[in-house]
């Protein structure tokens, strides 16, 4: 619906393209970022555990192929290079003892691995596991996972470290393309749209950014977050920004699943075709409001204001005809037409005001899932918002990420 519209404008993702041959959308306004902290990220992680993978034999050496699984992992934040992002896992060997095994702690993040190998291993009763060090690395339209360093414990630790060192050599575990992913409805629109991804250096998050398919295009590497910015709330470790010409783009493409509905009153209010535009601490909302049980439309105009916008006023013009074609008694029906239209249009901009006046803009439209195809699986990003607002022509919305 169309509500979802807005929200998917408010909550966008950027990225800061560089064209080959020509310019891309990104340097022409139609940008979007979204910074997500290491909370979220690990969420997101936990949802994919245990994962499974398989570590090619070694006929010559007398190696067979063997199964490990990632039973836990942590995010540790970016490096020196923007490009690279550092997590740690714990692996054992598939079909293993089924005994719960010891989490890993925030602070393993700053410890050596075999230091983490060695507090695992005495908590898990000596059975075996290896503690790894997961690298993923963004170059422009492939993320890559890989494998770092290697620490084992228990008594077959050393035959699972030597099957970890050959899926190290073997090269990357996995890798995603990031260019041309499809944003899509519910109803089955959808957006290409090409990805970046930064890890913050040193820090505890990671920038992700998008910009409309760009064929042509050479994406660059990403740039210090221009959309985002301000303290977390309280509660939220994700913070959202776009462009208004990038969420406008976004509105559009999921106004197609249906209009935003505002009940007033025992009557519902539909509108369509909506746009967002804005300033300093204000954004408004535009669109064509039809009241169900009257065909009558106005042209609405909602405004929202503050630090955490607010509605602040709502403004209708009716919908006029063209009388100057007519003559006579048709032309004298359409100007008593046209007379009607007016006071009706501001009794519905007064009847949304009473209704919705002072209420947090956030609150009055629900935010979509965000669904994109990631290589052979999809990904949906929910972000419950804590805080909305506007700023230098862009919109930001701060809140808690959950993925699916």
């Amino acid at each position: 619906m169309i509500g979802r519209a807005i929200a998917a404008g408010l909550i966008a993702f950027e990225l800061a393209g560089a064209a080959s041959a020509r310019a891309a959308p990104g340097e022409s306004g139609e940008r979007a970022e979204a910074l997500l902290l290491g909370a979220a990220i690990d969420r997101f992680v936990a949802k994919q555990l245990p994962s499974t993978f398989e570590v090619r034999g070694d006929r010559d050496a007398g190696f067979g192929a063997q199964d490990v699984t990632l039973v836990d992992a942590r995010y540790c934040g970016g490096g020196k290079d923007a490009g690279r992002g550092r997590m740690i896992g714990v692996v054992v060997a598939t079909g293993g003892p089924n005994a719960a095994f010891p989490s890993l702690e925030g602070r393993d993040c700053q410890k050596k691995v075999e230091a983490v190998a060695r507090r695992l291993g005495a908590a898990w009763q000596a059975r075996t596991l290896a503690v790894v060090e997961l690298v993923a690395e963004w170059v422009p339209s492939e993320l890559r996972v890989s494998l770092g360093e290697i620490a084992t414990s228990g008594e077959d630790g050393r035959a699972l470290g030597r099957t970890l060192a050959r899926a190290k050599a073997a090269g990357p575990l996995g890798t995603a393309d990031t260019s041309g992913l499809r944003l899509a409805t519910e109803r089955g629109s959808s957006l290409a749209l090409d990805v970046a991804v930064s890890f913050l250096k040193g820090g505890d998050g990671v920038l992700v950014t998008l910009t409309p398919g760009c064929p042509g295009c050479t994406p660059a590497a990403p740039r210090a977050p221009s959309v985002v910015q301000g303290a977390m709330p309280p509660e939220s470790d994700g913070a959202v920004g776009a462009t208004l010409a990038f969420a406008n783009r976004v509105v559009a493409l999921y106004g197609g699943d249906g209009p935003l509905e505002l009940p007033v009153d025992r009557e519902t209010v539909e509108i369509r075709g909506a746009q967002i535009s804005g300033g300093e601490g204000a954004l408004a909302v535009q669109g064509r409001a039809t009241a169900r049980s009257v065909a009558e439309s106005a042209r609405v105009r909602i405004e929202s204001a503050g630090a955490d916008l607010r509605l602040s006023d709502v403004r209708a013009d009716p919908e006029l005809e063209d009388c100057s074609a007519l003559s006579g008694a048709a032309s004298l029906r359409c100007g008593i037409r046209n007379a009607a239209r007016g006071p009706a249009a501001a009794a519905l901009a007064s009847a949304l005001a009473a209704r919705y006046r002072g209420k947090l803009l956030r609150s009055l439209i629900p935010a979509p899932p965000f669904s994109f195809e990631v290589g052979a699986r999809r990904v949906t990003l929910r972000l419950t918002p804590t805080r909305a607002s506007a700023t230098g022509g862009n919109v930001i919305v701060h809140g808690k990420a959950d993925f699916e």
